[in-house]
């Protein structure tokens, strides 16, 4: 019998060349209701907020702490999830987070104190910290090469819908039934994406690493690819004494010289971002209604105008991943967010005076926001078995500064120093345009993983 001597593709490079068809868009759609819902919870509790500080009488530093509390439940999670995603596969993970939030999310409508709803949010935390940065690396590594930017930011996308469907819910349900039911609400699109999370298979790079190539070809076959079996595919890949790595040995390879530059430029930029973008969210519905003094309908039609022009950045994003350089889109997004903040600050001065000049302003800010290629870019960084863990350390040292933040902006709006709010982050957006500047450096836009290191 005649030897087979064709070259034989890996099973990266079968993915890389993946045709895009109805049963990959499944997977995708699973990844998108995630983000989706992640931003309904996060939105509710925002939205929620000025009726629970009113209800308890507490004060706005209480109420940054009750808007922090899941983000420090997130900045733990997504580090223990991250490597768990990494030993015992991408599906398992994001199928636990999923029920895990819509579990605990219902039962915060039953919290009878402001520290019993910490504890609620703290907990669902912990699940909704892994879920973007692993739903980020399963699309990264089941994306075709020419489309990987494209794919990864129409992830994005659902998010402010997320936000619109929530400032809509509250809209309905605080004035008429109370706050509580927008956590009951928010069961529903947990289980929604639960259902369609199971019919996505486990990631077919993440099955090679493991040695389990076999299965690897399933996958990549339920993702369309066109392979009969294993022996159409490079099998000479695998962790092989590696499959069982402690999470010690998966940190000293984020830690090694290719990777270090960029562990610690990822860590800080997460640090700046969540910090400048969950201090935002949390507060924007008081600021609008304590200090600039919106009704509380108008405050939340504010909010669905702000993150429907979210979705146009979304959008702008998911249309340039592809084209656009990876460091150029971050630096110019930060850019016009640091002009924002400062003109937002210079008009808080003329109070209710600066009506719809300070909303358009907010528009601005909110705009250039989405499009911040920085999870997608994380997402490429980092080689295939610690990418879940890279993603999510990035993440857990993000959700430090997106946890802290909403205390402090609290502080300050406490005091009566509701302008540096702004003027903090002015000066996030800068220090976030000299991280990229001077430590991460590393293009991937149109580049294969292989190209970048990543593989």
């Amino acid at each position: 019998m005649a030897l087979d001597t064709r070259v034989k593709p890996a099973i990266g490079d079968v993915i890389d060349n993946l045709p895009l068809s109805r049963k990959y868009y499944v997977a995708l759609a699973a990844t998108m209701l995630a983000f989706m819902f992640d931003a309904f919870d996060t939105q509710i509790m925002a939205l929620a907020l000025p009726s629970v500080l009113d209800e308890w009488n507490l004060s706005p530093f209480v109420g940054g702490l009750i808007g922090s509390s899941a983000l420090w439940g997130m900045a733990v999670g997504a580090l223990t999830f991250g490597f768990l995603s990494d030993v015992y596969g991408r599906r398992m993970v994001m199928i636990i987070t999923v029920l895990g939030i819509g579990v605990l999310t219902g039962l915060s409508a039953l919290s009878t104190s402001f520290e019993m709803l910490m504890a609620f949010r703290f907990l669902s935390g912990l699940f909704m910290g892994a879920m973007i940065p692993i739903d980020l690396a399963y699309i990264a590594e089941i994306a075709p090469k020419r489309r990987r930017g494209l794919l990864m930011a129409s992830l994005g996308l659902t998010w402010p819908i997320g936000t619109i469907l929530a400032a809509l819910a509250a809209g309905a349900l605080i004035p008429t039934v109370g706050w509580r039911w927008l956590f009951v609400v928010g069961i529903i699109p947990a289980f929604i994406a639960l259902y369609i999370r199971r019919k996505v298979p486990e990631s077919p790079r993440w099955l090679a690493k493991k040695g389990r190539h076999a299965e690897a070809v399933i996958a990549a076959q339920r993702l369309g690819a066109r392979i009969s079996s294993v022996d159409d595919i490079d099998t000479s890949s695998g962790l092989d004494s590696d499959e069982k790595r402690g999470v010690l040995k998966s940190f000293k390879i984020l830690f090694k010289p290719l990777y270090a530059r960029r562990t610690l430029g990822a860590s800080l930029a997460f640090f700046l971002y969540q910090g400048a973008t969950y201090g935002w969210s949390v507060w924007v519905p008081s600021i609008l209604i304590t200090v600039l003094g919106y009704p509380l309908q108008t405050a939340i039609g504010a909010v669905i105008l702000i993150y429907t022009v979210s979705i146009g950045g979304r959008l702008f994003f998911t249309l340039t991943a592809d084209k656009l350089p990876r460091r150029l889109a971050f630096i110019m997004a930060y850019a016009v967010m640091a002009i924002a903040a400062l003109t937002m600050s210079s008009l808080l001065g003329l109070g209710a005076e600066s009506g719809w000049i300070f909303l358009l302003v907010m528009l601005v800010y909110q705009f250039a926001l989405d499009t911040n290629p920085l999870q997608v870019w994380v997402a490429e960084l980092f080689p295939t078995e610690v990418r879940g863990l890279a993603s999510s350390f990035a993440s857990t040292v993000g959700r430090i500064g997106a946890a802290t933040a909403p205390i402090i902006f609290g502080a300050l709006m406490g005091a009566g120093l509701t302008n540096w709010v702004f003027y903090l982050i002015a000066g996030m957006c800068i220090l976030s345009i000299l991280v990229a500047v001077f430590v991460l450096k590393t293009e991937t836009a149109g580049r294969s993983l292989a190209d970048v290191g990543a593989v």
